[in-house]
């Protein structure tokens, strides 16, 4: 009987210490907010068209099964939103994505007030991004903070 427990911490040794020198080559997808487009107004919502760029930086194709996000615009609104089975990228390629949401329209003003305001067109923003693929266990989470012009689109 000790033979055995032995030999039963002995590979359950062995296993435990391979498991922690498997290096991994998961690398996070990167994520970039591109642009921030002004579409049209149903009711008392705004659409707008937000575009990011992924890079996947790995050597293998990256099948995202759920991209899902969170934008701060000027810490007056909070846009989230979740997209499933988006295209495959290519290794060490990017891909743009774009999605058509709805903003509450005193927002939207009130984030174009600010922009007008800074008289060059120029936002702060606040993105939390997470990329969940089959292959890994728990979703790559990305957050950035960063400035956008608005002044391409409006002329200010």
């Amino acid at each position: 009987m000790k033979k055995i427990k032995l030999f039963l911490f002995l590979a359950l040794s062995a296993f435990l210490i391979s498991c922690t020198l498997v290096t991994s080559t998961y690398e996070k997808p990167e994520i970039e907010l591109v642009r921030l487009q002004s579409l049209e107004r149903k009711g008392s919502e705004q659409i707008i068209a937000v575009r990011f760029n992924i890079v996947n930086p790995t050597k293998k194709e990256l099948y995202i099964s759920k991209f899902s996000y969170s934008l701060s615009l000027e810490n007056i609104e909070e846009i989230t939103g979740v997209v499933y089975g988006l295209s495959p990228i290519p290794s060490k390629g990017k891909t743009q994505v774009e999605f058509k949401l709805a903003v509450n329209i005193f927002s939207a003003f009130r984030i174009l007030e600010s922009a007008i305001k800074n008289k060059n067109g120029i936002i702060k923003y606040n993105l939390v991004t997470k990329v969940s693929s089959v292959w890994w266990k728990l979703p790559a989470t990305s957050v950035k903070s960063g400035k956008i012009n608005l002044a391409d689109k409006y002329k200010f």
